[in-house]
């Protein structure tokens, strides 16, 4: 029986909003002190237009080799997958919050590269039915992505709703590693990620908490079904 299986990061996961404002969802906040509530993701509202089974693999705050191994832990050999991709240096935070020994140096550029060509390789070596993948809070390289025969939903949400955005391959978390890079390539990071922070920040309609609000989480469900479809994958 074939699934659909969404994998990869928070954007895979749950829709956010700053309050109770979905009396047909069920939303919870993860502490009283949180001020927004975590709603059903796409993967619900997927649901709500395919007859297939459609569940989520997907987890706050993974790195894409977390995520990959959340996905490894299922039997996928005839499913649907749909992969958010996360930032690529989330692998050096990762490991340097696990005092693990990763591959790293002082030059961001240079591990952005590594860690890009691992990903791309590892996706070519999944072996579903079939996968693609979607870009979230990162943009998808498609050059990449078409080099590796790896279809591509949208390259970057952000710029599928709003198409003169530029989008980026550097994610909201990038500043986080300041401990280990100061080159030139990593402060432009940090700034386009800023730049990306504050355009979410404007569209409180489409995104909260730097993540897709559920009328957002709508219309990329209708996205990916439509884009299923029209590839006879459904």
């Amino acid at each position: 029986m074939t699934r659909i299986i969404i994998a990869g990061d928070s954007w895979g996961t749950h829709s956010y909003e700053k309050s109770y404002i979905h009396n047909d969802l069920e939303g919870f906040k993860w502490t009283p002190k949180k001020t927004y509530v975590v709603y059903p993701g796409p993967g619900h509202f997927l649901s709500d237009l395919t007859t297939l089974e459609v569940i989520t693999t997907a987890h706050h705050g993974d790195s894409n080799t977390e995520a990959f191994n959340n996905l490894n832990k299922i039997n996928y050999q005839n499913d649907i997958i749909v992969f958010y991709k996360t930032g690529l240096l989330r692998e050096v935070y990762k490991a340097y919050l696990n005092k693990k020994q990763i591959y790293n140096t002082k030059n961001c550029k240079k591990d952005f590269e590594y860690y890009s060509d691992i990903f791309y390789k590892r996706c070519s070596s999944i072996v579903a039915k079939y996968f693609c993948l979607i870009g979230g809070c990162v943009e998808i390289q498609t050059e990449q992505a078409k080099q590796y025969n790896i279809d591509v939903i949208e390259p970057s949400i952000t710029k599928w709703m709003f198409p003169n955005f530029k989008d980026n391959d550097f994610d909201p978390t990038l500043y986080w590693l300041e401990y280990q890079y100061s080159c030139d390539h990593f402060k432009q990071g940090v700034i386009q990620s800023y730049d990306k922070i504050e355009f979410w920040k404007k569209h409180p309609t489409y995104f909260c908490k730097r993540h897709p609000t559920v009328a957002s989480n709508r219309k990329i469900a209708k996205r990916i079904y439509t884009f299923l479809k029209d590839k006879n994958i459904l």
